[in-house]
């Protein structure tokens, strides 16, 4: 049973008097206990997709066509009350930032108490430990009476996702969960996740420009490539047949540990500017492809079906 299916979306930027696509005719759908991988470079639109399932955009940006149904609740048309409850209630956010995210003047108990009380969920004082300890903070008492920058990168992470799963959710969005912090605690991090996924029974859009940290996460993957999918299938599959040239050279970018690097394998180039006519004509991936022919300068390339997986490739 589909828990949440996203069907055609796109969202715009107005800047100038003109509307700049994000992301542009995305689809995919997650069942009870899927995790979906969102993998990309930076510019992509991939924070803009997480930030538009519960319609959390910034004033300048729009949904412009497409539907999000939380079961079979189109989000889009909902009224403002009707959507706040829906947002943390059932579907919880891990934002990018934990330090911007954080109220700076206010203590982690209170932070944690205002997000239980808005979401009519009783909050004895032994709740807020327990949400503490569940992402392992184990100096409670501490850490609800300290402000967020007395605290460390990963310990403010942990903070951010209890508050995202105080209110016991059915969907988690994490968005970078790991950037800016060092390899070791972004292993726990990850591991953190990991648990709380299978405890918790949680279905998850994990939105990352990391490869190497999905495999043991996530049982699908859509890759992103300015504000497109290009590939989109299970992990396994991606992981060890990758067709897309971007997604080839997204995972040739991952450094191997038994392997002495003079140098890292990069992507030439960088993420079109949409801003500038839409992007490249054809693929917009082909400006910096080393498998482009003619007919990827000229044509515009569908998103189309390939066995288990999808892919908008002309030469894969």
């Amino acid at each position: 049973m589909k828990i949440l299916d996203i069907k055609n979306l796109s969202v715009e930027y107005s800047t100038d008097k003109k509307a700049v696509p994000a992301v542009r005719d995305v689809s995919f759908s997650l069942d009870k206990n899927d995790s979906i991988a969102v993998v990309g470079e930076s510019g992509c639109g991939k924070s803009t997709l997480g930030l538009s399932v519960l319609n959390l955009l910034p004033k300048e940006a729009k949904i412009s066509h497409g539907q999000i149904f939380f079961h079979d609740k189109d989000i889009l048309k909902l009224d403002k009350n009707e959507l706040q409850k829906i947002r943390g209630s059932k579907i919880g956010t891990v934002f990018q930032d934990p330090l911007s995210s954080l109220n700076p003047v206010i203590k982690i108990s209170e932070q944690i108490r205002e997000t239980l009380e808005i979401h009519g969920q009783e909050f004895p004082e032994d709740k807020i430990t327990q949400l503490l300890e569940m992402v392992q903070l184990t100096d409670s008492e501490r850490v609800k009476n300290s402000y967020p920058h007395q605290l460390s990168g990963g310990m403010r992470q942990r903070i951010m996702i209890a508050i995202a799963l105080a209110a016991n959710p059915e969907i988690l969005i994490a968005d970078e969960p790991t950037t800016a912090l060092d390899v070791t605690i972004q292993k726990e991090i990850l591991e953190l996740l990991k648990k709380l996924l299978k405890e918790l029974n949680l279905t998850i859009i994990f939105i990352t420009h990391n490869f190497g940290i999905i495999s043991d996460i996530c049982n699908k993957i859509a890759v992103l490539y300015a504000g497109e999918i290009v590939e989109q299938g299970n992990t396994t599959e991606i992981l060890k047949n990758p067709e897309h040239p971007y997604t080839r050279a997204l995972l040739a970018a991952i450094p191997e540990a038994h392997k002495k690097l003079t140098r890292f394998n990069t992507i030439p180039g960088t993420v079109p500017d949409l801003a500038l006519h839409g992007g490249p004509s054809g693929c917009k991936f082909h400006p910096r492809c080393s498998r482009k022919i003619e007919k990827c300068i000229n044509t515009y390339p569908e998103l189309e079906e390939t066995g288990s997986k999808k892919l908008r490739c002309f030469n894969p």
